[in-house]
């Protein structure tokens, strides 16, 4: 008998007892295939979820906002208007010094009361410089209908999120009034509409030139807001240095404003990593239980072969090869069988009503998952046919012979 484990003989007699026991073969397979397919499901549906929800918030949001400490001042004629930011080349000196700032802009932000020829509604008014708002957001995808950002470099055009121009009962083209807290007013033509996906934001949030707006708030280049996108969005250190190097503002980071989605989007992550690999555990235990059962039967095969000279290594090497195979097999087709179940879950509609604008479950077919869940669903098998064969390839075959 030669002395190498990996040899033709020994993979022949691995394949032949795999083909003797086609039953077991194949419920060993199917468990590995229902373990990694689910597990593929559940990680693609649950970060499909997870990453939707932050493009639509985080991504549509400044990673952090700066404004005055003091919300509300009187104009002079007595009428509360936002407080504007006093020292924005302060400001901006320190952003622009900073390595993790990506990209930011200044705003000028005010409540104004919204109607159109049937309706009207409070909106919330963002003043903006189209040029560096680009930098900030990438509106132009999320367009469902006219123009973007250049579109309000012109006098007196608005755009509008999808829900509040639904609620206006507004297209494109079409006029509505504007009528800001100090008693001043225009008509504004809407330009274009956009969608973030997510109804509180598109129920209310405005977009036109802010100079436009500062001119209607007698602000002559005030800022109430400066926001700001980093390149690390995790890395909020710049809130405290800003803290520390200005006086009289207030910063807050994309955490403290989403503290809901940031806890929700952790409890979701634990749960499904748990959930996912706790069904992968219980398809290998099941899969070791099928091994196991095989070793015991062939028990009298093992003492025959280790009397012909087979020692303990050829016998774990043969069982490891039917496990190896089991798994290969098994492996591969929960990988097809979960990106097709996860496209079908991808291309079927989804109706949240007004919540949540999108049309289908949103999914993530990121090839890192289907990696780890191959992986995962060989080794679970070579460790369920690891253990049994290596404990019976130790028995005397003289002992097991007697027992027969």
């Amino acid at each position: 008998m030669s002395t190498h484990v990996f040899n033709k003989t020994n993979i022949f007699i691995a394949l032949q007892y795999l083909s003797a026991r086609k039953k077991q073969s194949c419920l060993a397979a199917i468990g590995v295939l229902l373990g990694v397919t689910t597990f593929i499901v559940m990680i693609n549906f649950m970060t499909g979820v997870n990453d939707f929800l932050d493009d639509a918030v985080f991504n549509g949001s400044p990673d952090i906002i700066i404004s005055t400490k003091t919300k509300k001042q009187r104009d002079n004629k007595g009428l509360i208007i936002s407080s504007v930011l006093e020292n924005s080349n302060e400001i901006d000196k320190v952003l622009i010094e900073n390595e993790n700032v990506h990209s930011f802009a200044h705003q000028i932000l005010t409540p104004a009361i919204l109607i159109s020829d049937r309706k009207q509604f409070p909106a919330s008014i963002n003043g903006v410089f189209s040029e560096k708002e680009k930098e900030m957001i990438n509106l132009e995808r999320r367009l469902v209908e006219g123009k973007g950002f250049q579109s309000i470099s012109q006098e007196n055009t608005i755009l509008l999120g999808i829900s509040l121009a639904k609620r206006l009962q507004v297209s494109v083209g079409d006029q509505i009034k504007m009528i800001l807290p100090n008693g001043n007013n225009t008509n504004l033509k809407v330009s274009g509409i956009f969608s973030f996906g997510i109804t509180t934001i598109d129920n209310v949030r405005t977009y036109i030139s802010a100079t436009t707006l500062q001119g209607l708030l007698n602000q002559k280049n005030g800022i109430t807001n400066i926001h700001v996108k980093l390149k690390d969005r995790d890395d909020v250190s710049l809130k405290s240095t800003l803290v520390e190097e200005v006086n009289g503002i207030g910063v807050e980071d994309w955490k403290d404003s989403n503290k809901t989605i940031v806890i929700g989007n952790k409890v979701r992550d634990i749960l499904t990593w748990s959930v996912s690999f706790a069904l992968l555990l219980v398809a290998g235990f099941g899969i070791y239980n099928i091994l196991t059962i095989t070793v015991i039967q062939k028990r009298k095969d093992i003492a025959v072969l280790k009397t012909i000279g087979y020692s303990s290594n050829d016998i774990v090497f043969i069982f490891l090869v039917q496990a190896m195979i089991i798994g290969l097999i098994g492996a591969l087709l929960g990988c097809v069988l979960g990106y097709s179940i996860s496209y079908m879950i991808s291309i079927t509609s989804l109706d949240t009503s007004d919540f949540i604008i999108v049309e289908t479950y949103p999914i993530n077919f990121k090839m890192f998952y289907y990696i780890l869940g191959f992986s995962f669903g060989i080794l679970t098998t070579i460790f369920a046919g690891y253990f049994p064969s290596k404990k019976a390839s130790r028995v005397d075959p003289v002992t097991i012979i007697r027992g027969i």
